[in-house]
């Protein structure tokens, strides 16, 4: 299935859309729940202002990104590593620099 310069709103449930390709697309406002987005490759996407709740992420690379005001909250962050030095090193200068 093929949609071209279309400006309709779509209503995709129980679907299998795997191997699809979005390019120049604006899914702005829209809501996903239950997706699958495992392995998906996301390039030039902008997620600003975009919510994150219940997610799994886990393993995930994220490279040449803005995360600039981004917050966190009730993370599972086992792991985790910015630039090179994992965060539980970062926490635990924290720490000891009594910023509990």
């Amino acid at each position: 299935m093929e949609i071209d310069s279309a400006r309709d709103v779509l209503r995709v449930t129980k679907s299998v859309a795997s191997n699809s390709l979005f390019d120049d697309v604006n899914l702005s406002n829209t809501r996903f729940a239950n997706v699958n987005l495992s392995a998906a490759h996301l390039e030039g996407v902008n997620l600003t202002n975009a919510t994150i709740t219940d997610a799994n992420i886990s393993n995930t690379l994220l490279t040449n990104v803005n995360l600039s005001n981004v917050r966190i909250e009730n993370a599972q962050l086992a792991g985790m590593i910015i630039n090179g030095v994992p965060v539980r090193d970062l926490f635990a200068v924290y720490e000891a620099a009594g910023k509990k």
